[in-house]
């Protein structure tokens, strides 16, 4: 029996990963499988719960920093009071959960920021730094 190539063998992967995904969530299934991994360049030997567990830690994880940081500006270099300090970041809290079950909401308070504080701008710049 001829070996086949690594390019063969991992197309061949593919497309059975692809058959299992298919049978299992359909067709819509398929379609965010490849989105997600296509989007990302994630390899087929990792199952999409690890990979969604990893993207979760690692987001609890910035949102940490983002937290810290915002809290230690207040705090520190703002001089505000611990009870100011801790109203915000309940708000924060309460915001973030609003908007990560609300695109259309973040969405429009994004607009809104943009318009008013050239936020997509900002962004952008912050990324380019890196």
């Amino acid at each position: 029996m001829a070996q086949i190539s690594k390019e063969k063998r991992l197309y061949l992967e593919g497309m059975a990963h692809a058959l299992q995904v298919a049978n299992k969530e359909g067709i819509d299934g398929l379609e965010r499988e490849v989105n997600y991994r296509g989007a990302n360049n994630l390899p087929l030997n990792v199952k999409s719960t690890e990979l969604t567990a990893v993207a979760r830690l690692r987001a609890q994880e910035e949102l940490k920093i983002v937290g810290t940081a915002m809290a230690d500006t207040m705090a520190n270099d703002m001089k505000l009071p611990p009870s100011i300090i801790l109203d915000f970041l309940r708000r924060f809290n309460s915001k973030v959960d609003i908007f990560r079950y609300g695109k259309e909401k973040l969405a429009k308070t994004q607009t809104k920021l943009d318009n008013l504080y050239a936020l997509n701008e900002t962004i952008k710049r912050f990324n380019e730094e890196e």
